[in-house]
């Protein structure tokens, strides 16, 4: 066993990354090895509180001409005020003002930080804010179980893959909402939990009430087969993993492809 990608956060030997053996291995590699030479994004989540989106928010009703104020941020709040997100971000970084990116890259992360409760979540997230893309072979296989140190592809885009919106209940606009993770950002998602996704008859019943027509239109294979998530590696030193997530706050120091 040897490393491919090299994560290394302050205060921590490097967590090193294996690469599964895949149709996409070879250009993913490439892919964040081009990017490795810029400055790479690592929020800790449990920076992400309701007061900290609450200050957000007054930016955004300023610099956006949003009204994101609530009583209450609860799933159903941050659910709905996702949509704005998915919306302007749907035009791409390249046609964003470059004051804008950050404030809106901070609103996403923190609705779904909250959502999580504030904790570290579910994965690490190293990520580069540009629109550098290699698409998705076709031949590639998602899976519907994550484990401690597995390591997936980051989300492509803002809205979500089929199976979170099944889980989130999140049904208003799937068309709008769902996207499939038909192309590869450089981005890393580190997991520090478990994820398991059953697919059952349910599943395709329950997208089919609330979207027959989009259903339709993309068909069930395509929905099954971007259904879960694109494992594309693993962590091997699972024991510095543990220590990053157990510290009290956590800095990305640099990102290497050897």
């Amino acid at each position: 066993m040897s490393a491919d990608i090299l994560v290394k956060y302050c205060g921590f030997p490097a967590l090193e990354i294996e690469l599964d053996t895949s149709s996409l291995r070879d250009a993913y590699k490439n892919l964040v090895k081009k990017n490795s030479g810029h400055t790479a994004i690592s929020r800790d989540p449990q920076k992400y509180t309701i007061e900290y989106l609450k200050k957000l928010v007054q930016q955004a009703n300023e610099v956006l001409g949003w009204n994101w104020v609530a009583d209450n941020y609860d799933l159903e709040t941050t659910t709905r005020l996702h949509k704005d997100i998915e919306i302007y971000l749907a035009h791409g970084f390249a046609n964003i003002p470059e004051e804008h990116d950050t404030l809106c890259h901070e609103l996403h992360y923190a609705l779904h930080a909250i959502q999580a409760g504030s904790t570290r979540g579910q994965w690490l997230q190293v990520e580069w804010f540009n629109d550098d893309f290699v698409a998705m072979p076709d031949n590639f296989r998602f899976t519907h179980k994550l484990d401690f140190g597995d390591v997936k592809l980051q989300n492509a885009y803002v809205g979500h893959d089929p199976a979170f919106l099944f889980l989130q209940q999140d049904f208003n606009n799937i068309a709008q909402t769902c996207r499939f993770h038909d192309i590869v950002r450089p981005g890393i998602n580190i997991m520090i939990d478990q994820y398991n996704f059953t697919v059952n008859d349910n599943y395709i019943k329950t997208l089919t009430h609330h979207a027959p027509e989009w259903v339709q239109h993309h068909g069930v294979e395509k929905i099954l087969r971007y259904t879960g998530w694109p494992r594309i590696g693993r962590v091997l030193n699972l024991d510095v993993l543990q220590n990053v997530v157990e510290s009290p706050v956590f800095e990305l120091e640099k990102v290497e492809v050897i």
